[in-house]
């Protein structure tokens, strides 16, 4: 079967799961809250910390979260000057945190967790900390300027469980600690939890928009952000490093492309409310 329509065939399912987290908040009032916070608290760091202790380390793996951190905020920044040439409101502020962020997690994970073996949905989690690490740091700093410090950006950061459960991951990695039989059982259902509840959250949210209307500059510049200037990127990345430096493998390739491509993230609406 060609690759694209097994892609199709795979991510199918995932939009049935927004449709059903759209007829739940319409139909059945379900809050979105709660599934966050259970997703937050509870699956999320879960997942990460399974990914982590299945992953083969070696330094270009543990520089992932490093590289991924630095691209959120350049192109945080690099927006952020931009937009104020367009907006003088807080518009460019939202603009640049979402130019640097992207749905890693509830999107993008998931569709890891379909796509790739341990090896790949390990390096992918790697890749896709160090953009979490931007959210909650840089870019909600540049993002609600003048209501939150850099003090309270560090304490956001440190209070973040999948923080705890990455390091937690690198821990039992590093030392080989054995974990039994029964957790990997485990882990196949939080794996299926993490995908219907991570893609229902989407749904959810659009059931609670109350007013629709398109603001066409500000979709083109997040468009010009999210589906240009991040494969761009990317892509000079993994030709460099397939033409000079031969520094990844091609797993951190194919999830590096994947976080490329993650539509807006899920934050930037919880944010801007």
């Amino acid at each position: 079967m060609p690759f694209a329509s097994a892609l199709v065939l795979k991510i199918v399912p995932l939009y049935m799961n927004i449709l059903l987290g759209f007829i739940a908040g319409k139909v059945l009032n379900a809050s979105r809250e709660t599934v966050v916070r259970i997703m937050f608290f509870i699956i999320s760091p879960i997942v990460i910390f399974n990914g982590v202790i299945n992953t083969r380390l070696d330094t270009s793996i543990l520089l992932l979260p490093v590289l991924t951190f630095l691209i959120s905020t350049v192109l945080c920044l690099s927006f952020y000057k931009l937009s104020k040439s367009i907006w003088k409101d807080s518009s460019k502020n939202l603009m640049a945190f979402s130019a640097g962020s992207g749905n890693t997690g509830y999107f993008g994970l998931p569709v890891a967790l379909l796509l790739f073996n341990d090896q790949g949905e390990g390096i992918y989690i790697m890749a896709f900390l160090g953009i979490t690490l931007y959210d909650n740091s840089i870019g909600y700093y540049i993002c609600a300027k003048g209501v939150y410090s850099p003090q309270e950006c560090f304490w956001k950061v440190i209070k973040l469980p999948s923080l705890y459960a990455f390091l937690g991951g690198l821990f039992v990695n590093c030392t080989h600690m054995h974990i039994p039989e029964l957790f990997h059982d485990f882990m196949q259902h939080i794996k299926g939890t993490y995908t219907v509840l991570g893609m229902m959250i989407i749904g959810l949210g659009l059931a609670g928009l109350r007013n629709f209307k398109l603001d066409l500059k500000f979709i083109g510049m997040t468009f010009l952000a999210k589906f240009i200037a991040w494969p761009i990127i990317i892509l000079v990345i993994i030709f460099l490093d397939l033409s000079v430096f031969g520094f990844f493998d091609p797993n951190v390739h194919d999830a590096l492309m994947l976080i490329s491509i993650v539509p807006l993230a899920v934050n930037t609406v919880v944010v801007a409310s």
